[in-house]
């Protein structure tokens, strides 16, 4: 059974075509796609009032080598930025590579010499992830868990997996297909488990989602509370400019970061980079939801016109 053409329902599981990915169809799924379906709606309803206005687009964009579907946050924020996406190249002012996959041997080419977004963003894979990180922040996230001493997490390269888990090293035969990170003490309290999930756009930050979640859920993508906070209340300057420029190096222009702080040392780790990011998080209240798309459109407006007078000029 085909769901929006790219999933399919395996079971009681929906299964990306491409990746493979899974997810389990519970009743907090449900609520998830209902809460996603009433955002979009209420987006559309904003673009139907810009259109009465007949406001006409700042820009055309055009997706390669496929076009995001509307639960993908880039199909909010073009329609929020009045950015209007296109089937035409040679139309287009602006091209976006989206591909939900994690790695590729090299870089798609774009349709034409337009400016592209996340065109460089080919291997997001998760020892990737962890090397620029290192080479960005001077300090490790990733072990070596045959001489590793303690406890550390194992889990397997690819995205969107959430299968990390604890394990006592050192042991002597790692996973094929894993990677093995330092455990990072994300708590404020000892108790719930922060992820400073960072929006990038162009290299800025417009803000941060505050994931919190229980313990035995630390390693899943359920959230019991999300909040849309100031990135300056959570990150320091220092901090928000590293992790630019880690951005900058792993070629994201437009995506999301997953960042943990450590209870421990103080210092935060960059876990994750999602090319493709999907939002807001269904547990974001309603009216912080479309804030947050606001402020992701304003930014990536200003990404837009930057590109745009930059190829003009």
């Amino acid at each position: 059974m085909s769901v929006f053409g790219e999933y399919k329902i395996d079971g009681n599981q929906l299964v990306a075509k491409e990746t493979g990915i899974a997810i389990p169809l519970t009743p907090g799924f449900a609520r998830d796609a209902l809460s996603i379906a009433s955002f979009i709606w209420l987006v559309n309803g904003v673009r139907a009032s810009r259109v009465l206005k007949r406001r006409g687009p700042r820009a055309r964009i055009s997706f390669f080598p496929k076009k995001p579907r509307s639960f993908y946050a880039i199909w909010p924020v073009c329609h929020l930025a009045d950015v209007k996406i296109t089937d035409d190249h040679a139309a287009a002012d602006l091209h976006f590579y989206f591909e939900d996959r994690e790695f590729l041997t090299a870089p798609r080419r774009a349709p034409t010499a337009k400016p592209a977004f996340n065109v460089g963003c080919f291997d997001i894979r998760k020892s990737v992830v962890a090397r620029v990180f290192e080479e960005t922040f001077g300090y490790a996230l990733a072990i070596d868990p045959r001489n590793w001493r303690g406890p550390a997490v194992e889990k397997s390269e690819g995205n969107g997996r959430h299968d990390g888990h604890v394990i006592d090293c050192p042991i002597a035969a790692p996973k094929r297909d894993h990677v093995y990170q330092r455990l990072v003490e994300n708590t404020f309290d000892g108790r719930d488990h922060i992820d400073i999930r960072t929006p990038i756009v162009g290299g800025k930050i417009p803000f941060v989602y505050l994931k919190r979640r229980k313990p035995a859920l630390r390693f899943s993508n359920e959230n019991y509370r999300v909040d849309l906070v100031d990135a300056d209340a959570l990150l320091s300057p220092d901090e928000q400019r590293k992790i630019s420029a880690f951005a900058a190096a792993m070629h994201l222009d437009f995506g999301g970061i997953d960042v943990l702080r450590d209870r421990g040392d103080g210092r935060i780790y960059i876990v994750d980079a999602n090319k493709t990011d999907m939002g807001p998080p269904s547990a974001l209240k309603s009216q912080d939801k479309l804030k947050a798309m606001r402020g992701l459109a304003d930014a990536f407006s200003a990404m837009v016109d930057g590109a745009v007078a930059k190829a003009g000029g």
